[in-house]
């Protein structure tokens, strides 16, 4: 009877070893996975701020303007203090120019289409549409017609143009021989209140109006509006694949309007910095000295 007993406590004790053996290493195990967990979760975090890509400089061009737009072949456009528009290749070396007097101020430059840069005069009605050699191919005066009265456009698909028409308050598609293609509703009956742009901007999926006090609105590519987007107090942004770039202090930002998430990237260059344009792998700066190109592949 006491050898039954005494090999029931051994095996109990070796079960109780057992088992607590296995405990142990299960809070090893659980350990682990903690520690896995939280570098997942660090790595997110990491991706959603700045990114670890180090842009670097691979060249600099020594002339000043107050504006600066990169295509997605990595040409870069500036705009000189005297509505000139110059054009350099991805290595800074100056390719061509252009310059239109006649028409009054530039207001804006569209290169989102390298072979039909499009300009835009507000104060004459104007467009004014180029070849990737900066040549005239064909304008058009919005002031042929007298119910229009545009303050911002931007390039789209198959050589088309999207307006926003002041005077009736929406967006409206032109075809390319600059006819109706298609149109928003009113924005006033929308929103409530007259619609302000600053900068209009399409790409393949949606089109983006900036106000100049109220942030973006997004629309869809017949016109539909979509909603208002959660960034504010811009003073530029660029699109590059349905991506929304711009500057906030030395960081250049990606913001994904359809998944809501962003990222940063810190620019080698010290503030202020007048404003980025986003090319294919190339950033273009623009400061109050020079015209800095950066790529994280030089």
């Amino acid at each position: 009877m006491l050898d039954v007993v005494n090999r029931a406590y051994v095996l109990l004790n070796q079960s109780l070893s057992y088992l607590f053996y296995k405990f142990v290493n299960l809070l090893v195990e659980m350990k682990r996975l903690i520690v896995l967990l939280l570098n997942c979760f660090i790595a997110i975090l990491l991706n959603n701020g700045v990114a670890s890509a180090q842009l670097k400089q691979i060249a600099q061009i020594d002339t000043v303007g107050k504006a600066i737009y990169a295509d997605n072949l990595d040409n870069v456009y500036l705009l000189s203090d005297r509505d000139e528009l110059l054009k350099y290749d991805a290595k800074g070396k100056l390719r061509w120019r252009y310059s239109n007097n006649r028409f009054g101020k530039l207001q804006s430059v569209d290169v989102s289409d390298p072979m039909r840069v499009v300009l835009f005069y507000a104060d004459f009605q104007q467009v004014v549409v180029l070849n990737n050699n900066l040549n005239e191919i064909t304008s058009y005066s919005f002031a042929k017609d007298g119910n229009l009265l545009v303050s911002v456009i931007a390039s789209a698909n198959n050589n088309s143009l999207w307006i926003f028409d002041r005077a009736q308050n929406m967006l409206i598609k032109l075809s390319s021989n600059f006819t109706e293609d298609t149109r928003s509703a009113n924005l006033y009956q929308l929103f409530d209140v007259v619609i302000d742009p600053k900068k209009l901007v399409a790409s393949d999926q949606y089109v983006f109006l900036q106000q100049k006090s109220n942030g973006i609105l997004q629309f869809d590519r017949f016109g539909g509006f979509v909603r208002e987007l959660p960034i504010d107090s811009l003073s530029d942004f660029n699109i590059t694949s349905n991506i929304i770039a711009y500057i906030k202090g030395d960081k250049l930002v990606n913001y994904n309007p359809t998944s809501f998430e962003s990222s940063q990237t810190k620019l080698p260059l010290l503030p202020p910095i007048k404003q980025v344009a986003v090319g294919n792998k190339l950033i273009a700066v623009l400061t109050e000295k020079a015209v800095f190109l950066l790529s994280d592949n030089p």
